[in-house]
């Protein structure tokens, strides 16, 4: 997304107390941001994330990153969704709280006492709350219909929200935390906004802009086998390209690419909009809206369930001719969804890959494993028994095909049987003028009369 558009107005309450805004020149920003920028290291948090604000609200671009934690400080605000479902919500509250929401009126206060609290979070970090006359969420800013989506869509997958704009991924992670635990179990999960891969992209292009590869290569020569293979593995997590060649051994050593989304512990969910139903019994266009955001809610209440952070969310109309401004606009709903999250640990992510499985794959919900993991007994249990569904299914249409070819085979004897009746009757009617032939040769039916007797017959 563009910077510029993502730029939200302070609010009153920001502005009160305010003192007046310095206008500073082009030339006067470039020498606070190198400034900064040399003081960067030895900055508190506080500090860092108020310089960063700051440059923001003048408009200035930067951007930092911080090398001992790898993650980035930026004046084009890191953003996050913080979504409500109002049935989870209810849930929550009589759960938790004693608290029936039985009216629209009660569920809008409680909605309202979250996203406040919510708000007052985002703040406790020097965040922002990015107000709603902004641009909207979920796809580039532009004028030109899309089939790809990316990030968070309003009505899908949530009834509220509330977006949170942060200045470092450090103010970012604590405001998440913050919220899940005091939230997560009413229902409030956490969605990125467009392509948050944009902000891996930035990290990247950072670790390898202040990549000194030819020092790098020196130390890099020094080190044992295994420790080569520890800091490529290293260098590949940081997006940085390296290549070394050890000629003596006959060793190549090479970083590789590991796309966005895909880590440790990370899993990709995706389904067709199809949603497991045949051709014949597919819903219309409205009414698989309907399933899909049930579907997704289900999906996005397990992940959060699990701690599971959504890093990234896709959806795809297939053909560039369903192009639309929004997935609400579109009136012919054929494509896929996928959903990637990174989960705490390898037992977090086995546990909502089998609730998933449980709950979602009638749907068409699946996910691929990674090299060496296995099934659990219930998922292999489950697979079995829907390879025995598929085949019985297949065997019952084959049973099925038999007994239409024998009514067909049926009647075809019926008619054939007829034919027969018809040809018997024909060959016997046949046989008898046959027999009768040579008496009538015997016995002629008429008199033939000479010419000579003609003419007599007439003198006379």
């Amino acid at each position: 997304m563009k910077t510029k558009l993502l730029i939200s107005s302070p609010t009153p309450s920001e502005d009160k107390g305010r003192m007046t805004k310095v206008v500073l020149s082009k030339d006067e920003l470039s020498h606070r941001w190198r400034e900064v920028k040399s003081r960067f290291n030895d900055m508190s948090e506080a500090q860092r994330v108020d310089e960063f604000r700051k440059f923001w609200e003048m408009d200035y671009e930067a951007t930092e990153l911080d090398k001992k934690t790898g993650l980035i400080y930026s004046s084009s605000p890191l953003m996050r969704v913080f979504t409500i479902c109002h049935e989870q919500l209810a849930q929550g509250y009589l759960q938790f709280k004693g608290e029936s929401l039985s009216t629209q009126e009660e569920i809008a206060d409680a909605v309202q006492t979250v996203k406040s609290s919510i708000e007052s979070m985002v703040r406790c970090v020097n965040g922002v709350v990015k107000e709603d006359d902004g641009p909207e969420l979920g796809y580039d800013d532009s004028e030109v219909p899309t089939s790809c989506f990316y990030g968070f869509q309003e009505g899908f997958g949530s009834d509220d929200y509330l977006v949170g704009m942060f200045f470092s991924e450090v103010g970012r992670i604590k405001a998440i935390k913050k919220v899940v635990n005091e939230w997560g179990q009413y229902g409030v999960r956490t969605e990125p906004v467009g392509k948050e891969r944009d902000v891996h992209a930035r990290r990247t292009s950072l670790w390898n802009l202040d990549f000194d590869g030819k020092n790098y290569r020196k130390q890099f020569a020094k080190l044992s086998h295994e420790e080569r293979l520890k800091e490529i593995k290293d260098l590949s997590a940081k997006g940085i390209q390296f290549r070394y060649t050890d000629r003596k051994k006959n060793r190549v050593y090479n970083t590789y690419s590991i796309p966005f989304g895909i880590g440790q512990y990370s899993r990709q969910f995706s389904y067709d909009f199809t949603l497991g139903y045949s051709e014949e019994n597919l819903p219309g266009a409205s009414e698989r809206r309907d399933k899909i955001d049930r579907v997704e809610k289900s999906l996005f209440g397990i992940i959060a369930k699990h701690n599971g952070l959504v890093t990234m969310i896709e959806r795809d109309l297939i053909l560039a001719s369903k192009a639309c401004m929004s997935l609400q606009d579109s009136e012919d709903f054929d494509g896929e969804g996928n959903i990637y999250v990174q989960f705490p640990s390898e037992i977090a992510r086995r546990h909502a890959s089998e609730e998933v499985f449980e709950t979602l794959s009638t749907y068409g919900v699946q996910f691929s494993l990674e090299k060496g993991e296995e099934l659990s007994i219930g998922e292999q249990s489950a697979i079995a028994q829907k390879e025995r569904d598929s085949e019985r299914a297949l065997l019952d249409s084959s049973w099925k095909t038999l007994k239409y070819r024998k009514e067909r085979h049926r009647e075809e004897v019926i008619e054939l049987e007829k034919d027969e009746v018809e040809l018997l009757q024909r060959e016997r009617e046949f046989k008898e003028i046959e027999q009768n032939l040579p008496e009538c040769v015997k016995r002629p039916n008429h008199i033939r009369i000479n010419s000579s007797d003609v003419e007599s017959i007439s003198e006379e």
